[in-house]
């Protein structure tokens, strides 16, 4: 009776041990990689370890896993930094080659060359783009110019807004209330691909009598 009753309490505690075994191996995380179940209790009865590898717990086992997130997180930053600096330095090299665009003064003439003084004149001027795209399509180019008139003591007598008249070409009329003399004339010209100050590029002769028809040649 007494053997009887002590083969049951043997049974009873193995069948315990079995079923703690089963149960620790499915909470344990490098135990599920496992996929025999019978396999992992026996050897959790044998005291034999299922993985060569040892399981981290504790402080250790967090600072290593925020250090890996922290990893893992830059390299998907670099990962979107790394998609972008194309289109960003498409951008730069655009914007580095229409600052280096120079705005040229392409012709300008008076007309007529000599003028009574009171008498009007135009100024008339083409411009373009020279180092740029835009220079292929100068009606593209949107810019401002001012025509500074100034005196054989280079006094400025007049500064005049030229306007635009078809294409790159601008010009406007001065009337020359002015003394008899020789007057020289400076462009100066911005827009957004480039600007240019183009100094004495058109004399203008004002005489007291007498017409002229001939154009004034650019001042060498």
């Amino acid at each position: 009776m007494k053997n009887a009753t002590l083969f049951l309490i043997c049974m009873a505690l193995l069948a315990t041990i079995v079923a703690l075994a089963s149960f620790a191996s499915a909470q344990c995380t490098s135990c599920m990689k496992e996929g025999d179940w019978s396999q992992s209790a026996s050897n959790f009865i044998e005291g034999t370890p299922t993985s060569d590898e040892a399981v981290e717990f504790g402080p250790k086992a967090v600072r290593k896993t925020a250090s890996q997130f922290e990893n893992t997180t830059k390299d998907e930053e670099e990962t979107t930094q790394g998609n972008a600096n194309p289109a960003a330095s498409s951008a730069t090299s655009s914007a580095a080659q229409s600052m280096t665009a120079e705005l040229i003064l392409k012709s300008i003439n008076a007309t007529p060359a000599l003028v009574n003084s009171t008498s009007a004149v135009k100024i008339t001027a083409v411009f373009a783009l020279n180092g740029s795209a835009q220079a292929e399509n100068p009606t593209e180019i949107q810019l401002t110019a001012t025509a500074s008139i100034k005196d054989s003591t280079g006094k400025e007598v007049e500064k005049l807004s030229l306007i635009k008249k078809s294409g790159n070409e601008y010009s406007i009329d001065w009337n020359a209330s002015v003394p008899a003399g020789i007057y020289s004339v400076d462009i100066a010209a911005s827009s957004l691909l480039g600007a240019g100050n183009f100094n004495d590029v058109l004399q203008i002769e004002v005489v007291s009598s007498g017409n002229a028809t001939i154009d004034a040649a650019p001042a060498a």
